[in-house]
């Protein structure tokens, strides 16, 4: 386990009992029909309404909004039935439902929007029942509560308004350097300050330097060594080096800081946190580790549903009877207007059940975090940097427009041949139940979240999100969205991180040298003597951009694959 002296026997154990699922390969997920997904809709606009826990549970006020959601989804089906009609001609001028132009795009769009049915009681009815069973299991004290996409969590009250502000204050040290000094996030066009970039300053296999076990330095004399792959290879096997696999990383790692989580909760650094300074920046890293402790808890119940089965789709549909309840001449004509697939009720709303879960407990535990800020659709990091979890705190916006944090997930039915079976002429079924279309991506957007200032959210490694656009309000002034971002490694994997890893910016270990009492009486001979030998394991500013760069290039083409491989495989109608 992550912090003990173990052995692997004990981690090979514990990652038997926690099988964390990885979003790098191929995994068997069910499509959710477009129904339910309009039900976690308009689940998801009640969450975002001041006290909705409260009101909730007034009938009145519960009936003025299911009217308002009726007339809503009235207007969006009148307007999906007729892009249908100008999708799908009814005359025969393309027996092709694939055969349209670009222009058709947005058209088509729209069955993947919202449906050509009308909401239903029973829908409505599993909406308020999962809405109120909700606010029963938030946490009043920190305002933590589920969301309507799985295993994601979010807090509204979880950093205090004094811990905020130091946060705020000690992060705009970073941010009032002089001009040529930002680090403005490549690629960004200015938009994207980075005060701490996890890929500065990062593990480079066969160059960056560790501190050796106790034992080796007694033998070998030099408490440092290189970590080469004969190293990784050795203390890492949990990742297959020999594979070849695109999402493993031969040449680099972002470096974690060590966390411990005491028995009572509380958080304690047992590293640097990589790009901030140990003791010009000390007041930070407390404040980081502060907010870090608060957001334990929403790691634990994130991890614990990912870890515990999956409850049932609230709407469950078998492809190959979804005509059954038509007379034999309509089942069988793919031309006719009436021949839509049936569309189950959902069953009625239940709690998720205790069977089977697993509550996973990180006190105790040592955590790894190194930080993180996305753009595109993508997961966190690669293979071999383990991450299962993130999560961001917006500690501060100002003038700008609604911002959401978005998030789609892979599917299929068959990890072998990674596609959905389907009956002989059902491409149109399958765009109007589940959104999907013949070799259009594998992937259904889950929802998103509002990004609100004081805001918390955690969710699990396992699908891709990304910012979606926002502007400024009043484009006369300037704006801004701060975010604080932690990611977390699996709590049972012990990888590479600051506490092996010293600290490898030249200039932090020159200025220490030169300010301490001792060097500063050495002839200058034997300064430069002890300074070659204390650089050997740092780089200067100008190596950690350029290997910066060559790992940000290495990610940019991981992702491209990635989405090849798992997120956007297009979907294989096959006939049987």
């Amino acid at each position: 386990m992550a912090g003990s002296d173990s052995g692997h026997s004990d981690e090979e154990t514990v990652n038997h009992v926690y099988s964390f699922p990885t979003p790098f390969e191929w995994n068997i997920r069910d499509p959710i029909t477009l129904h339910e997904l309009r039900m976690r809709a308009f689940a998801a606009m009640v969450l975002e309404k001041p006290r909705w826990w409260e009101k909730v549970l007034d009938e009145a006020l519960v009936d003025k909004w299911r009217q308002e959601m009726q007339e809503f989804d009235r207007l969006a089906v009148a307007r999906a039935q007729k892009q249908v009609k100008r999708r799908w001609p009814k005359d025969g001028d393309s027996d092709d439902p694939d055969d349209h132009s670009e222009d058709e795009d947005e058209e088509d769009s729209a069955i993947q929007q919202w449906l050509c049915d009308l909401v239903t009681d029973a829908q409505f009815e599993w909406t308020f029942a999962f809405l109120k069973h909700a606010a029963g299991q938030r946490d009043e004290t920190t305002g933590c509560q589920v969301t309507t996409i799985p295993c994601v969590y979010e807090a509204s009250a979880l950093v205090p308004e004094e811990l905020k502000m130091f946060l705020t204050q000690q992060a705009g040290v970073l941010e009032s350097v002089p001009d040529e000094e930002k680090d403005w996030h490549p690629g960004s066009d200015g938009q994207v300050l980075d005060l701490v970039h996890p890929s500065l300053y990062c593990l480079c296999i066969d160059r960056t330097q560790v501190v050796r076990p106790a034992e080796e330095i007694a033998r070998f004399g030099d408490p440092l060594t290189v970590y080469n792959m004969a190293m990784c290879r050795e203390e890492r096997p949990d990742i297959d080096h020999d594979i070849g696999d695109y999402y493993i990383s031969l040449d680099f790692q972002w470096l974690p800081t060590d966390f411990q989580v005491s028995e009572s909760g509380d958080v304690r650094r047992l590293g640097y946190i990589n790009n901030l300074h140990p003791i010009k920046h000390r007041a930070l890293c407390d404040n980081i580790t502060s907010v870090l402790q608060r957001f334990v808890p929403l790691f634990e119940k994130s991890l614990s549903d990912v870890l515990s089965p999956t409850p049932p789709l609230a709407i469950n549909v078998n492809p190959y009877l979804w005509y059954s309840h038509l007379l034999l001449k309509v089942r069988y004509d793919s031309e006719s207007e009436k021949r839509k697939p049936l569309i189950p009720d959902p069953t009625p709303f239940a709690p998720p059940s205790a069977e089977g879960r697993i509550e996973l407990n990180l006190k105790g535990r040592v955590l790894q975090k190194p930080h993180y800020r996305g753009g595109s659709w993508h997961v966190e990091g690669m293979a071999n940097e383990k991450i299962v979890a993130t999560g961001l705190y917006y500690y501060a916006c100002d003038n700008i427009t609604e911002s959401r944090l978005a998030f789609r997930a892979q599917v299929g039915t068959d990890s072998e041949s990674i596609n959905m079976l389907y009956v002989n002429g059902d491409r149109r079924a399958w765009k109007t139940t589940y959104g999907m279309g013949s070799e259009e991506p594998l992937n259904q957007n889950l929802g998103s979240i509002v990004a609100a200032e004081g805001k918390c959210v955690v969710f699990p490694n396992i699908y891709q999100h990304r910012v979606q656009p926002f502007e400024l309000a009043d484009k006369t002034k300037p704006g801004h969205r701060k975010i604080l971002c932690f990611v977390l490694v699996q709590p049972f994997v012990t990888i590479a991180s600051t506490s092996r890893v010293p600290p490898q910016q030249r200039e932090w270990i020159l200025d220490e040298m030169e300010r301490a009492p001792p060097l500063q009486r050495l002839p200058r001979e034997l300064f430069d003597m002890v300074a070659d030998y204390a650089l050997a394991s740092t780089s200067t500013r100008k190596q950690a951009e350029n290997d910066r760069e060559e790992l940000m290039e290495e990610r940019k083409n991981f992702v491209v694959t990635h989405n090849e491989e798992v997120f956007e495989v297009p979907f294989n109608l096959c006939e049987h």
